[in-house]
């Protein structure tokens, strides 16, 4: 018998089956439809108008589909006779788990993202929705709390939300969301075999065995630089305005919808990305942060691929000047805090805090776009950054996570110049130790190179078990500075320590190109989540396990990339050319591809490269494995093709940029004191 779909015709199941071969009926009213349905046969009542509008199915209708021993399928009910619906609820950290096996392995985890569901109260659902923590599996299984969203009833099967949903809400992963329904159907209409297959939302670019050449990264390079001008991230005066109103706000989805999305041209900066967070219509809220990295990052993005470099010219004049980052009392000579770059505007907490991290890729990122624009106009503010956070460094070149300006009002730079602190965190340190590093190439100034390569001593003697973090993120960001290391300094330990570093970084590097996510412990590393109840309420990372095949697309990948180019360019080793041309493909094959402007050629933070799909655990507090920022990975993946397309390097390029002595002479005399050889 041919079954009856009760919902639009647009719906995501009605869709998929119909393009599967599948005879079916459409007839949206539920009440005709059961009236109209042959005894026996399979009735799906979809929710139409999700998530406003509950579905409505009387219990005169319900009573009627018993007595015709219908195969009736109903998701989000306005009400079922005898059992009490609660009101609904959106989730958040919760997750879909498969209470038992009947259509997938017990335990399996599915995202339905923001979805809407309806507590209740049944013996043996067939999947509850909770707080679970776990990669492919509830790990530590089905909490007591969870509700139920798919359970027989009275014959039924209802789903106490919208399952049928899949492809517009960006359900994940897309192949065990093709299992539960392919298992659904099967049950509901045996008589008709369909195997249902749908094109996701966003999808990679490539298969994974799919050839990438020069021509494919320059094209990954172009859609990347097009997501930034399409994906409403540049904002206007307007959406500044408002922005800078909101973000002291709690992340309310009816706040952020008050911000107009209109592109810009920089001179209003650039807004923080878009948050994990899949709402049911497929959407994800903007990020409205207005943020020192995110702004010089995006700048070297366009700067880099050459193009709308009067965008990338916008956003550092925005910077320096009107985000109001660099003033007050960073603009203040007399104050301890001058030359620092804060971390974000609009909000209290951001605009005290330096982080000295943040500050170094602002500095990087400012040099490409002082390089490619052929300006000097932020080189003073830029050399300023870089004495802002040496003089704020320790004696052991170690200078912390951050240094907020309450504590350098109360003690003064140089109580945290004479400290003698160790923080084994690359993360946090390396990058400013290849600031300090260009410093001494354009300046010959030896305490840039002393600090820096203390530094590095001390974190090398940690490695490979000591460092704080102790993952592959680490590692991938190590390889910069060690690879301008050896520019200035090219010995046989130097170049050993690049070495370990990249060999140690790719160890598990698949045929593909990835390089997977590790759980290497450490006193500081980001855990994953050792109950439910720890899901979702700090930082960590994509994986439960190592092993899981998650790669990262926001803190690893990107810096990895651009660390192989470094070092290859910097010891001409064939070998990390290969492991850097081997990453680079992966990464044009995983760029999203979308007709969504917002979503199509960026880079989502995770990757699962064994099902191929967008998906991992994703229980970080502030950047799920859905998110995209605009910093971060995805400019340093955009820098690192555009450098390979012109054979140049980093180092090539900021080292192209160099303060006149007498400016160089000047600033230093002015934060540190007389120049003293």
């Amino acid at each position: 018998m041919t079954p009856i779909f009760c919902c639009a015709p647009d719906n995501d199941l009605f869709l998929a089956y119909t393009a599967a071969g599948g005879r079916a009926d459409r007839i949206p009213d539920p009440d005709r439809a059961i009236d109209a349905a042959p005894n026996g046969a399979a009735v799906f009542v979809l929710a139409d108008d999700y998530p406003a509008k509950r579905t409505a199915l009387s219990s005169a209708d319900f009573a009627a589909a018993q007595a015709k021993e219908l195969r009736l399928y109903l998701e989000y009910p306005a009400q079922l006779p005898g059992l009490t619906l609660g009101e609904s609820r959106t989730a958040t950290w919760e997750r879909i788990a498969a209470v038992d096996d009947t259509f997938l392995p017990e335990r399996s985890i599915l995202a339905a993202h923001a979805c809407v569901y309806l507590p209740a109260q049944v013996d043996h659902p067939l999947l509850a929705i909770g707080r679970m923590a776990g990669y492919d599996t509830a790990e530590f299984g089905i909490p007591e709390s969870a509700q139920p969203i798919l359970f027989e009833f009275g014959g039924a099967l209802v789903a106490t939300t919208k399952l049928s949903g899949f492809r517009t809400g960006r359900y994940a992963p897309t192949a065990s969301w093709s299992a539960l329904w392919n298992g659904i159907l099967s049950r509901l209409v045996p008589e008709l075999p369909v195997v249902l297959s749908w094109q996701p939302v966003v999808t990679p670019t490539l298969a994974p065995d799919d050839p990438v050449d020069a021509t494919a990264e320059r094209a990954a390079l172009d859609r990347v630089v097009n997501w930034h001008l399409r994906a409403d991230v540049l904002i206007n005066d307007n959406a500044e305005q408002v922005a800078r109103e909101l973000i002291p706000l709690p992340t309310e989805a009816a706040a952020r919808d008050r911000l107009p999305l209109e592109r810009g041209n920089g001179r209003h900066g650039i807004l923080e990305g878009y948050e994990s967070q899949i709402q049911p219509d497929g959407s994800q809220y903007a990020r409205i942060a207005l943020r020192a990295d995110c702004l010089a990052e995006a700048a070297m993005v366009f700067a880099a691929a050459d193009r709308e470099v009067d965008i990338a010219a916008n956003l550092l004049d925005y910077l320096y000047g009107d985000s109001g980052l660099c003033r007050g009392d960073r603009a203040d000579p007399n104050h301890p805090a001058y030359g620092h770059i804060g971390w974000g505007s609009g909000s209290q907490p951001w605009e005290t805090a330096n982080y000295g991290d943040d500050n170094a890729r602002v500095i990087l990122a400012s040099l490409l776009v002082s390089a490619q624009a052929g300006s000097q106009r932020w080189l003073e503010a830029i050399v300023r950054a870089v004495l802002a956070n040496l003089r704020t460094t320790g004696r052991r070149g170690f200078r912390g996570d951050r240094i907020d300006m309450p504590e350098l009002t109360e003690h003064g730079w140089r109580y945290f110049h004479d400290r003698e602190n160790v923080n084994l965190s690359p993360h946090f340190e390396c990058y400013l130790w290849a600031c300090y590093l260009w410093a001494y190439e354009v300046t010959g100034r030896r305490e840039y190179l002393d600090c820096a390569r203390t530094g590095l001593a001390t974190m090398m003697a940690a490695f490979p078990t000591g460092w704080r973090r102790n993952d592959v993120t680490e590692r991938a960001r190590m390889l910069l500075p060690l690879s301008w290391l050896v520019r200035i300094e090219g010995t046989e330990e130097h170049r050993r320590w690049l070495s370990d570093v990249a060999e140690d970084l790719v160890r598990d590097q698949q045929s593909n190109g990835a390089i997977p996510e590790r759980e290497l412990g450490g006193p500081g590393h980001f855990q994953a989540s050792r109950a439910n109840e720890e899901y979702g309420l700090s930082e960590s990372p994509l994986i439960q396990h190592t092993g899981d095949p998650a790669s990262d697309q926001l803190y690893t990948t990107g810096f990895a990339l651009i660390g192989l180019h470094e070092a290859a360019a910097a010891t001409g080793d064939a070998r990390l050319t290969e492991l850097a041309d081997r990453l680079a493909g992966y990464l044009v094959r995983i760029q999203t591809t979308s007709t969504q402007p917002r979503l199509d050629g960026t880079w989502l933070r995770a990757f699962d490269y064994r099902r191929w799909d967008y998906w991992s655990s994703s229980g970080d507090l502030g950047w799920g494995a859905w998110c995209i920022e605009v910093g971060w990975g995805q400019s340093w993946i955009a820098l690192a093709l555009a450098l390979r397309q012109s054979g140049a390097s980093l180092w090539d390029r900021v080292t192209s940029v160099r303060p006149a002595p007498e400016l160089a002479d000047r600033l230093w005399s002015q934060m540190l004191g007389p120049r003293d050889r």
